[in-house]
């Protein structure tokens, strides 16, 4: 109970931090054009944008559940898409959105899936959207590049850092993945850590234990290797996922009757990720906000704080209130089945 209350109280102080930021930056803009933006929205392209956050959440589901009929895991595509869930809640209210995929894996070896198998599910799905989101990024750029330059001071630096972070987040990917030595003398370093610290009591147990998983985890990373179908076929879900993401903003600036082209908009977003990215609050808060604001006030004038609004409302905290009520009811599942 009070975990549970811990994750909803920071996750309430991010909501509050990330709307604060929002009213400031609305502060020392036009707020008369934000609001009459706001009362002229259009619900017909909202709900067309709800449907895109669907997709998006359902994209990353389907990618983990093609790796785990491929892994035979015995877990099913309706409780994957719960589980995806709960990892953008765990990732929106940690840095570097690092709480998401450790919770799923726990969540999942709750539910009967080894933990070897959950971690390379969720591994590999991870590593291609990684490679999708990282490429487009950098594409994007090349593109927004010459609209921006003149324009935003250090923008090469910014994004320099941004690409820089992706590019050695998916190195250690790769490094772990493809070096079983490496990653078993980690696993066996970390395992020390929690028997000197005293988190585990059988120590030769839980060790064990742990070598076990990770070698299943490394024999599950090899059959994916062996299987063009399944890389193909996960590829084209990151890169799915990622249009959906994108689009978002450009469904926002319609809903607002914000004239602009698919391009630029699409563009400009992809920027916007590769710069927020390397700003370690979670969900990016404060840098995702700014980041939005200076590079689509070009493109949205008088209308770009309504449409932060908007589209920080889909991508963010639509993800931690769906997420947290998602979290909520898989611990009261997990209490009934232990009482």
């Amino acid at each position: 109970m009070a975990k549970k209350l811990s994750n909803l109280t920071k996750a309430t102080l991010i909501l509050l931090a990330s709307l604060l930021i929002v009213f400031l930056i609305a502060g020392f803009t036009d707020l008369r054009a934000t609001l009459d933006a706001m009362k002229r929205i259009s619900f017909e392209w909202i709900f067309a944008i709800l449907l895109l956050v669907l997709f998006d959440w359902f994209s990353e589901t389907l990618t983990v559940w093609l790796f785990a009929r491929s892994y035979k895991a015995k877990v099913s595509l309706i409780y994957l898409f719960k589980n995806t869930l709960v990892g953008r809640f765990f990732s929106a209210i940690t840095p570097f959105s690092t709480g998401g995929q450790p919770a799923q894996i726990a969540f999942l070896g709750k539910r009967g899936v080894e933990y070897g198998q959950a971690t390379a599910m969720l591994v590999s799905r991870f590593l291609f959207y990684q490679i999708v989101v990282t490429g487009a990024s950098v594409f994007g750029l090349l593109r927004a590049y010459s609209m921006f330059a003149k324009r935003i001071s250090n923008l090469a630096l910014l994004a320099f850092f941004g690409f820089a972070l992706n590019g050695f987040v998916l190195f250690l990917l790769f490094l772990f993945t493809l070096n079983r030595s490496l990653a078993e003398k980690t696993i066996s370093k970390v395992s020390k850590l929690f028997v000197s610290l005293r988190i585990v009591k059988r120590k030769e147990l839980f060790q064990q234990k742990l070598l076990e998983q990770t070698r299943l985890f490394h024999d599950c990373m090899t059959q994916s290797a062996k299987n063009p179908l399944i890389s193909v076929l996960a590829l084209l879900m990151a890169l799915l996922e990622v249009v959906a993401k994108i689009s978002v903003t450009y469904f926002v600036a319609r809903s607002l009757n914000i004239t602009s082209s698919y391009f630029n908009v699409a563009m400009t977003q992809l920027v916007v990720f590769l710069v927020a990215s390397f700003v370690p609050t979670p969900g990016a808060t404060g840098a995702s906000e700014g980041v939005y604001t200076l590079f689509f006030k070009f493109l949205f004038g008088p209308k770009t704080v309504a449409a932060l609004l908007v589209w920080r409302f889909f991508t963010y905290y639509l993800n931690i209130i769906v997420g947290g009520l998602t979290t909520a009811h898989e611990l009261g599942w997990m209490k009934n089945k232990k009482s």
